[in-house]
């Protein structure tokens, strides 16, 4: 008996210890459902916010700095081209991470599940090996992804100028500039992106679906990128995310739900 109570409170999920008092609770709706039209609302906001800031800010550009009319070749108009949009890049990702997808998932916690919007996503302190495995993890998988997303692209035989285009985007000719880029491209994501999938869509299907939700979040988490190359990585990358955010109490030992759904 002593043994199964104590089984008992380690299954209690994290929902227990919180006041689920927002609107969508009070009328007793579907987790789940709550989690598909937070991801697709928030994904359809984000998306269309970040096209519409890129435009806003290339207009800016170009009217403060027009591309010079040229004779150069396809290639250095390339070049030229993409050092011309990558501020406006830059800023649009800044802006639509932090105001369109951090800022409404904070919201929807809020308006829809309870008050206590830190304990709803788990934010809390991380253990070191935690970190650890999650930096081996990320410097294991994203090099194998790029390697072999790149070796596609090649066999494809696309043009070296769009290896080129991508490049200068994310390449950084300072310490200052690559200072820039560690928090736009690491930093914002790992606040921005991890607070929505894991600490909201995750935690939320995590209510009814238990472990399986990471495997469900982690491909969606893929999805959402729209990278069509790099899909596998990402996805695999949100399931190891997934399962350093997913506490074993609120999962139902994670493996021995997860291990059936693979085999």
């Amino acid at each position: 008996m002593e043994v199964d109570q104590r089984k008992n409170d380690n299954d209690l999920s994290v929902e227990s210890a919180l006041e689920l008092d927002g609107s969508w609770e009070r009328k007793g709706r579907s987790p789940n459902a709550a989690a598909v039209v937070g991801l697709l609302g928030i994904g359809v906001l984000y998306f269309n916010a970040q096209v519409i800031i890129f435009m806003i800010g290339l207009l800016i550009t170009i009217t403060i700095n027009p591309a010079p009319e040229t004779s150069a070749t396809f290639t250095e108009r390339i070049s030229t081209t993409a050092r011309l949009y990558t501020p406006a890049m830059r800023i649009s990702l800044l802006i639509s991470q932090f105001l369109f997808m951090l800022f409404p998932t904070w919201l929807l916690v809020k308006r829809w599940h309870t008050l206590d919007v830190r304990k709803y996503i788990r934010l809390k302190s991380i253990p070191v090996k935690e970190i650890v495995l999650a930096i081996v993890a990320t410097l294991a998988i994203i090099p194998t992804g790029a390697y072999i997303g790149n070796e596609f692209l090649r066999w494809f035989k696309f043009p070296e100028v769009f290896f080129e285009f991508y490049q200068g985007l994310f390449s950084a000719h300072s310490l200052f500039e690559f200072t820039w880029l560690v928090f736009l491209v690491a930093v914002t994501p790992a606040i921005c992106e991890e607070i929505f999938f894991r600490g909201y869509v995750q935690r939320t299907f995590e209510r009814t679906m238990k472990a399986k939700s990471v495997i469900l979040v982690g491909v969606i988490f893929g999805l959402f990128h729209v990278q069509p190359l790099s899909l596998v990585t990402l996805s695999i990358l949100g399931i190891v995310f997934g399962f350093f955010i997913t506490e074993a109490k609120a999962c139902c030992r994670p493996w021995q739900d997860i291990l059936p759904i693979i085999f």
